[in-house]
């Protein structure tokens, strides 16, 4: 599979931001799973920067709200949502090498959070290809409770 290096103002796609993806299997595994649920995307290789900050600039920039950053030569993928903040991105994947079911497992996920549908959690044992969840705080939980109430009630 050759993944196709998009141009800004593409079609509604998840958006993948990338340091180091040229000759990367890891941008090639997050795609099959993106593939499976029927959801695009579109790679922008980026100069520099963290794996999360390219996810959150990706989500921010993609018109599905969703991105991926990666960071081939770290081994490090995240996964990302426009409405979360910088510091708190969905899922983060590494640093090492990463085996292909994590990989695809956050190629899914990504689409999963476009359709709306439940996501891929961590297998049971603590295996190599778990998520790393992030742990929000009783506050940040209180805000995005408090958040989501105000979208629903403003589409009444």
């Amino acid at each position: 599979m050759n993944p196709k290096f998009a141009q800004p103002e593409d079609k509604p796609a998840v958006y993948i931001y990338g340091t180091g993806l040229s000759g990367s299997r890891m941008v090639e595994k997050i795609l099959l799973g993106l593939e499976e649920e029927g959801v695009p995307a579109e790679i922008f290789e980026a100069k520099q920067g963290p794996p999360d900050s390219m996810a959150k600039q990706a989500a921010d920039r993609s018109p599905v709200s969703v991105g991926v950053g990666i960071d081939g030569g770290l081994g490090v993928a995240v996964l990302h949502h426009r409405d979360l903040p910088e510091a708190t991105p969905l899922f983060i994947l590494g640093p090492g090498p990463l085996e292909e079911t994590p990989l695809r497992n956050l190629g899914a996920n990504a689409a999963r959070l476009v359709k709306g549908n439940p996501m891929i959690l961590a297998g049971s044992g603590g295996k190599s290809d778990a998520f790393s969840p992030i742990k929000f705080s009783q506050e940040q939980l209180e805000q995005l409770v408090r958040e989501a109430i105000a979208k629903i009630e403003l589409e009444r």
